[in-house]
């Protein structure tokens, strides 16, 4: 009875089309609260307002990012829609006002919603720009700038319902695998690049009564696992009891 229960929601997520269910807390989507709400401020620069909450509008309203980090940069960020596509283009500038920088991502379904958040506590600020935004993982387009550079460059995608930051420094994406199973990815940036490290695999327990009775959690390697110098069962005891593993799993 679980096969058939996991096949469907499988067929479920691929149509976007999830039904409610009880289960354990999602993973909380960090991305879509790294700003706080309220009456809008235009900004010095830019004479835009600040961006808001991730939505799904078909054509969001531009708006612009400020910079948290020290470095005083302003992202003025602008949406264009075509039916189903999206284009994001931000144009990063110093707190002058001068252009430095012009990023264009392409998207899918008008995914709005750029943010600025230090995935990697450097104390730089990460530029993350929705791809493609639905119920069950979405796709982002990361950026990253390091060793003092105010140029971004693309480090990679993350996908997932949340991306999140532990505290031993590691980027984490949490993403369904199917029903009550889950994908928890770890990963790291190396010279402005994401690289994975290891995956925490969630999976669940048919009882005898053909429901979920709980779940399991193993850590695979994703190519950072020598790295770390830990064997497969010390990687699955250190990052199952990562907070955001605990969250998706059920007793």
């Amino acid at each position: 009875m679980w096969r058939k229960t996991a096949v469907w929601w499988m067929t479920a997520l691929s149509a976007v089309a999830l039904t409610a269910c009880t289960g354990p807390a999602e993973p909380e989507s960090t991305v879509a609260t790294t700003e706080t709400s309220g009456a809008p401020d235009t900004d010095p620069v830019t004479g835009m307002t600040p961006c808001g909450d991730i939505g799904s509008a078909a054509t969001p309203p531009d708006c612009v990012l400020r910079a948290r980090d020290g470095t005083g940069l302003v992202f003025e960020v602008r949406h264009a829609a075509n039916g189903s596509s999206s284009l994001t283009t931000i144009i990063v500038r110093d707190s002058d006002g001068e252009q430095v920088q012009t990023i264009t991502e392409k998207g899918w379904r008008a995914a709005a919603g750029a943010r600025l958040r230090d995935l990697d506590a450097d104390g730089r600020d990460e530029l993350i720009i929705p791809l493609f935004l639905a119920t069950a993982n979405a796709s982002y387009a990361i950026y990253h700038a390091g060793n003092g550079s105010l140029e971004y460059r693309r480090a990679g995608q993350l996908g997932g319902i949340g991306i999140d930051t532990s505290d031993s420094g590691y980027t984490v994406a949490s993403a369904r695998a199917g029903y009550a199973a889950w994908d928890v990815q770890f990963w790291t940036f190396v010279q402005d690049r994401l690289h994975p490290v290891v995956t925490a695999q969630v999976r669940p327990i048919e009882g005898s009564d053909g429901k979920v009775a709980g779940t399991t959690c193993a850590v695979v390697d994703s190519g950072g696992l020598d790295d770390l110098g830990l064997s497969a069962s010390a990687a699955t005891a250190q990052f199952c009891a990562e907070p955001t593993v605990v969250r998706v799993m059920r007793n």
